[in-house]
């Protein structure tokens, strides 16, 4: 068990239930007695025949002080509550205070202050200086329950502790049968009832604002509030229960005098010795979680720094890496520019033999994937570094993906791949930049071309899904491994070694896909049942009503497609339009594939223009 510096789950039920069982156990005892006066029974008057009895005034002023406590608890009770607890611990002020002053005065009130013995001869207590003193102080205490100074002194708790003490003293006394050498000719000291009822007031009055003040010490769930807990008590009742047991012994003449005080005295030291060492042995308990505790925090904390200076170095050496890629890409890119503006140059002259022609374009290829690999660094770069600009507006995203595979279109007839093309999307506009959505579209059409086998299949289906666009696309590629797929969209990262190592590539599509989709808006996930059984791609963006007034879009081979056609559109092209389907004959001859739209000299950015 740890040690808890809190003690809100210990305050909490003795501030509510303690005042409530004092106050109603004090009532019990006030109304017995006063029930015996009415009635005349002298059993209920004195429960012990042969000791003193209770006062019936101080019987009504005991039931007066425990309404007291009840209304004025807890501490949010009603205010009219509240305003008729103070009325009554004012009363009892009043009571007190005038009792004390008529027996200071030797004033002498018939059946006040002096009743006749009961018919057993029981003396009847005289509500004397101590009596008085005792009401005075609960009434006091009840009237600033609340109340504290400026420096949080509480003058309830030291009005309460010496009306304790009184009736501690009176309880000794009782235990040691010293009554007898308090009683006088003109003065009966306080009876037992009496006693019993000052104390549990007065514990009661404490405990109602345990969690406040001194008493907070004693009920919190540290060692100095457990140690209190146990040895307060025992300090009290102990030398009362020993002392009562001792006589009991000496009257019934088990022993004598001289053996009875040196029995009590080891018996006392024995008991509290005990009660010493068992919260001695649990307090060492709880030091020693402490302790251990303390070191795990202290481990703790050590194994935060260290991540914490970890965690600094690999941002610092992150931080590195990107402006080391940033200021190579840029370098690299800068002489990429005239060389590849030369060899497109070279691969349309006429005057080109076919070899050198071949050879040339081979060239301008390479170069091409070169810029497009180092322009895919650099949108890496300013993503990571927050310096990427969007320019938002309403997208056709059908248009996009038209022009998309118009781009690919090249590689789609090379591998003689079947194209399903579904675009199921009533609201088809987002708001989105134009030329970034395209670039993840022709990132994941053209990972699907190439990671998907000769005479292999791309499904592309668009549909609205709860207000926003959805866009799916499906191959029966190469596929992906389940443990790979929460990695796929980090950098670097191709899947399998063996396949990036085939394919080549940096890995930087999806990445850069993925944050230029979330930077507007939109998600994208992945899913593939394994290696050689595909991948599906699902892309999500909110969707919006179309303008009234939309641009014409560019015609393209795709574009008078039906939206639900499942004729494959390499077939229609490596036929030469001829389809087994005459739906799609006329809008598909429209355009010759020579006409088809071709990018730029850079894929980092695609983007459509005519030849």
């Amino acid at each position: 068990m740890l040690l808890r510096t809190g003690s809100d789950s210990l305050k909490a039920p003795i501030t509510q239930v303690a005042p409530l069982a004092t106050s109603r156990l004090t009532a019990a005892i006030a109304v017995t007695v006063l029930t015996g006066w009415i009635a005349q029974i002298d059993l209920l008057k004195n429960f012990a025949p042969g000791m003193i009895a209770m006062n019936p005034f101080t019987a009504g002023g005991l039931l007066a002080a425990s309404a007291a406590l009840f209304l004025r608890q807890p501490i949010d009770a009603p205010k009219k509550r509240s305003i008729i607890g103070q009325l009554l611990a004012g009363a009892i002020i009043v009571m007190g205070g005038l009792n004390l002053l008529l027996y200071r005065h030797d004033v002498v009130v018939l059946g006040w202050l002096v009743m006749s013995p009961l018919a057993d001869g029981s003396l009847v207590e005289v509500n004397g200086a101590r009596i008085s003193l005792g009401f005075v102080l609960i009434g006091a205490s009840l009237l600033s329950l609340n109340w504290k100074t400026a420096r949080g002194f509480r003058p309830a708790e030291v009005a309460c502790a010496v009306t304790a003490v009184i009736a501690i003293l009176s309880l000794v006394a009782y235990s040691h049968y010293l009554i007898g050498f308090y009683t006088a000719r003109a003065y009966t000291p306080a009876s037992l009832l009496t006693s019993v009822s000052f104390f549990l007031l007065a514990t009661g009055i404490l405990l109602a604002r345990a969690d406040r003040g001194t008493l907070a010490i004693i009920v919190s769930e540290t060692a100095a509030g457990m140690l209190a807990r146990r040895l307060i008590p025992l300090a009290i009742l102990l030398p009362i229960l020993i002392g009562a047991l001792r006589q009991t012994a000496e009257r019934a003449g088990l022993y004598d005098p001289t053996f009875g005080a040196a029995h009590s005295a080891t018996t006392f030291m024995v008991l509290f010795f005990a009660a010493i060492w068992w919260t001695t042995r649990m307090l060492f308990r709880i030091d020693t979680n402490r302790m251990l505790a303390e070191a795990a925090r202290q481990k703790q904390e050590e194994q935060v720094r260290q991540l914490n200076i970890e965690k600094i170095a690999a941002e610092r050496a992150s931080q590195a890496k990107d402006d080391f890629l940033a200021v190579l890409s840029h370098e690299l890119r800068t002489p990429l520019t005239p060389a590849l503006a030369a060899a497109s140059y070279l691969a349309e002259h006429e005057d080109l033999s076919p070899q050198l022609r071949e050879e040339v374009t081979a060239i301008r290829t390479s170069v091409q994937l070169e810029a497009r690999l180092i322009d895919d660094l650099l949108d890496l770069t300013r993503i990571t570094r927050g310096k990427i600009e969007l320019h938002l507006e309403v997208v056709d995203v059908h248009g996009l993906l038209r022009n998309s595979l118009e781009i690919a279109r090249d590689n789609i007839l090379e591998k003689q791949l079947d194209l399903l093309v579904d675009f199921g999307a009533d609201r088809h506009h987002v708001w989105a930049d134009a030329v970034r959505l395209q670039q993840v579209f022709w990132n994941l059409i053209n990972n699907a071309v190439k990671f998907t086998k000769r005479n292999g299949r791309i499904t592309i289906r668009t549909r609205n899904e709860q207000g926003r666009f959805v866009f799916q696309i499906t191959d029966t590629g190469v596929g992906i491994e389940p443990e790979q797929l929460d990695r796929i969209f980090r950098a670097f990262e191709q899947g399998e070694r063996s396949i990036s190592r085939k394919f080549g590539g940096l890995g930087l599509g999806l990445t850069i896909s993925k944050r230029l989709l979330e930077l507007q808006g939109g998600a994208i996930t992945v899913h593939s049942e394994g290696l050689n059984r595909g991948t599906s791609f699902k892309l999500t963006l909110a969707s919006m009503e179309s303008p009234k007034h939309r641009a014409s879009q560019a015609p393209s081979l795709t574009k008078d497609l039906p939206r639900a056609c499942n004729c494959w559109w390499s077939k229609i092209i490596l036929r030469r339009y001829e389809c087994s389907r005459p739906c799609c004959v006329n809008k598909a001859t429209r355009f010759s594939p020579r006409k088809a739209f071709r990018p730029r000299s850079s894929f980092s950015r695609p983007s459509v223009s005519t030849d």
